[in-house]
This record gives C-alpha cells, sequence and structure tokens, in this order.
C-alpha cells in the first residue's frame, strides 16, 4: 500500500515538473504568403523568427529579406489553426527597410495561449505592395 502511494506520488511530481517546464524556445521561417494562388507574384521575400514563451509572455525576434517594398507594419494574428488567418493581437517593431529586423513581446491570455499551442499564431510582415501580408510565418511550437 506504501509502495502504491509512493509511486502515485512520484508520477504526480514527474507530471507537475513536465507541465512546469522551463521556457520554450524555437525557431521558425517565414515565406511568402498570398491570399490566393494568383496573387503569387505579389509576395515575396523570406526570413526566420527566434520564439521564446516565458510563462504567458511570448518574445519573437528575427531577421527577414528580399521584401517586394519598404514594410508598413507587422504584427502578431491569430488564426484558429496553423495556414488559417484571424485578427491581429498585437503590433511588433520592424525596420522600415525591404531587408531589416521584426521584434516584439507579447503578454498572451488564456484564448491566445490556446492559439499558440494549437500552432494557430502566426507573424505578418504588410508592405505597400502586398497590404496582406508579404510575408507570413506560422508560429508552430515544438511536439510536447
Amino acid at each position: 500500500m506504501v509502495r502504491n502511494i509512493a509511486a502515485i506520488v512520484a508520477i504526480l511530481i514527474a507530471a507537475a515538473a513536465l507541465e512546469a517546464r522551463a521556457d520554450d524556445s524555437f525557431h521558425f521561417r517565414r515565406s511568402p504568403g498570398p491570399r490566393l494562388v494568383g496573387t503569387r507574384a505579389e509576395s515575396s521575400g523570406s526570413g526566420e523568427v527566434i520564439a521564446t514563451l516565458s510563462g504567458s509572455s511570448l518574445s519573437l525576434k528575427g531577421r527577414y529579406h528580399g521584401l517586394l517594398g519598404t514594410p508598413t507594419a507587422a504584427g502578431l494574428s491569430m488564426g484558429t489553426a496553423p495556414g488559417v488567418r484571424g485578427p491581429r493581437i498585437a503590433d511588433l517593431t520592424i525596420s522600415p527597410a525591404i531587408e531589416g529586423s521584426v521584434s516584439g513581446t507579447v503578454r498572451l491570455n488564456g484564448k491566445q495561449l490556446a492559439a499558440f499551442r494549437k500552432g494557430g499564431l502566426y507573424v505578418e510582415i504588410d508592405s505597400a505592395s502586398a497590404p496582406d501580408g508579404d510575408l507570413w510565418g506560422w508560429v508552430m511550437p515544438p511536439a510536447e
């Protein structure tokens, strides 16, 4: 009986440790993201972002190059699943050049954290030449 209780306690402690694991940090790519196949010529460029989740705070820092025009905005948006667009939830800081950096830190609420875990958050960089997204990159956390 004591042995069973000790085993159960050990399993619960291990499960709690996994749940409260250290910060998550990972890379993801951004690539052209036209809304329709016919608009592919209106999107270009590529880039990478390092995303770090600490508690409910998501920090994003990356670089991009090859945009069709000077960026007009960058933001973190939330779709319902990977590849599904949704509303912008935060603005990000971006260099005013066709090559540069993008960064920001966003405190995620419960719904946004759930979307993050499902791969529903994405970074979008807009330019005058591609106002609906010159580059998109879905934040795909590593599988647990």
